[in-house]
């Protein structure tokens, strides 16, 4: 019966991805009146399969010229319209593979306007009042940690070390606290440390806190240890943001709201395992599941790992 768990769980573990966080970030840069330079940016892996950008009807586009960077491809081209685009749409097609789309606006009296497009919301109506605040970079934090498999599986497995609210508390703010300042680090690029290598370490992590789960000894002090993980996780979040980039005058408030959006989501998801394990934590059905669970998990982990550490060497 084992072998046959084991089996199945290595053809699953294929048939997830740790990350579904693949952004474009459409820039228009307003030159004259109604005049734009516009720059798309899209993840190489899908220059198959880019976004198509819908402007207004009172706007037309000029001849597209594309190059490509090691993460995006960059369709750059010129927008004229004969209006103001303010209250107009802008919609974007083929989202499917693409999760999300940042919208940057930077209009010529030094105004901006930024906003995210999604599978759900394809068309974003742009204001004839413009936001002081950068709130495009809450959703975008968002949902990258919703989307960010890896992340949740480790909260979940971390959540299984857990007894009592006190002791939650512990674990969610150092791991909070951790993250935070590992994002902002490397950012800014004060700290640089590959991405490749923390996505590898980050799998890592996940196969520690599960292999801990399974083994119910060890559930003492996981505060420490999520604050020394939730730094490797920092420099993942970090990592997602660069991809999209920030493209605003508001850099701290835009980094603040980034991770304030993982800090509402990673609330969100928090309870309900907390919860189910307070309550159920004494049956015997329960702690079988459990541990079914953070076996699955682990052997996730061990996929993910061997995979990044192959996409490090190729």
């Amino acid at each position: 019966m084992k072998k046959i768990y084991f089996f199945f769980l290595f053809i699953f573990s294929f048939c997830i991805h740790s990350h579904e966080f693949n952004p474009a970030h459409l820039i228009l840069n307003e030159e004259s009146d109604f005049s734009y330079s516009v720059k798309l940016f899209y993840p190489q892996q899908y220059k198959y399969n880019s976004p198509e950008i819908l402007y207004p009807s009172n706007c037309i586009t000029s001849k597209v010229s594309k190059s490509s960077n090691i993460k995006n491809i960059i369709e750059s081209y010129k927008l004229e319209c004969s209006e103001d685009i303010k209250g107009k749409n802008i919609r974007f097609e083929n989202l499917e593979f693409l999760t999300d789309a940042l919208l940057s606006i930077n209009f010529i009296d030094g105004s901006s306007y930024e906003s995210i497009a999604g599978s759900r919301n394809l068309e974003i109506t742009i204001p004839f009042e413009q936001s002081v605040y950068p709130l495009a970079y809450f959703n975008l934090g968002f949902d990258h940690l919703l989307k960010g498999v890896d992340h949740i599986v480790f909260l979940i497995c971390l959540i299984f070390l857990v007894f009592g609210f006190i002791n939650l508390v512990k674990v969610i703010t150092a791991f909070t606290v951790a993250h935070s300042i590992t994002l902002s680090l490397s950012f800014l690029g004060i700290v640089t440390i590959s991405q490749s290598v923390i996505e590898a370490l980050i799998a890592l992590t996940i196969i520690f806190v599960a292999l801990d789960a399974v083994d119910s000894r060890n559930k003492k002090f996981p505060w420490y240890y999520a604050f020394g993980f939730g730094l490797l996780h920092g420099f993942g979040f970090s990592g997602a943001l660069s991809e999209i980039g920030i493209n605003n005058n508001e850099l701290a408030l835009s980094l603040l709201f980034f991770n304030v959006g993982i800090e509402i989501a990673q609330l969100a998801i928090v309870p309900i395992p907390f919860l189910i394990i307070y309550f159920f934590n004494n049956n015997k059905v329960f702690q079988r599941i459990k541990y079914l669970i953070a076996m699955s998990i682990g052997g996730i982990g061990v996929y993910w790992f061997i995979d990044r550490v192959i996409g490090i060497f190729i």
